[in-house]
């Protein structure tokens, strides 16, 4: 497990960014998170204080090639449909 912490300010986009610690690019200004498994965790737990946030990539954990491939099936089962002229 790893400990997370989200910025209290927000970037250029309007999002606050989720550091795993011992990042460079984290921020001084920042609130504990807590200690998660993976970085998509604490991005969740970080929408309870911030709705807009998102992960530093350079903090973002690798996929493994069964969540790519979960991923990649939830993104074709979502495709939009498109209606026929009947």
């Amino acid at each position: 497990m790893t400990h997370y912490f989200v910025d209290n300010r927000s970037q250029p986009d309007g999002a606050h960014e989720v550091h795993a610690v011992g990042c460079k690019r984290m921020a001084s200004d920042k609130q504990y998170l807590g200690d998660f498994f993976t970085c998509e965790v604490a991005v969740l737990e970080a929408r309870k204080a911030f709705w807009q946030t998102a992960s530093c990539v350079r903090c973002m954990d690798p996929l493994s090639a069964s969540e790519t491939a979960r991923l990649a099936q939830l993104m074709v089962e979502f495709l939009p449909v498109r209606a026929t002229g009947t």
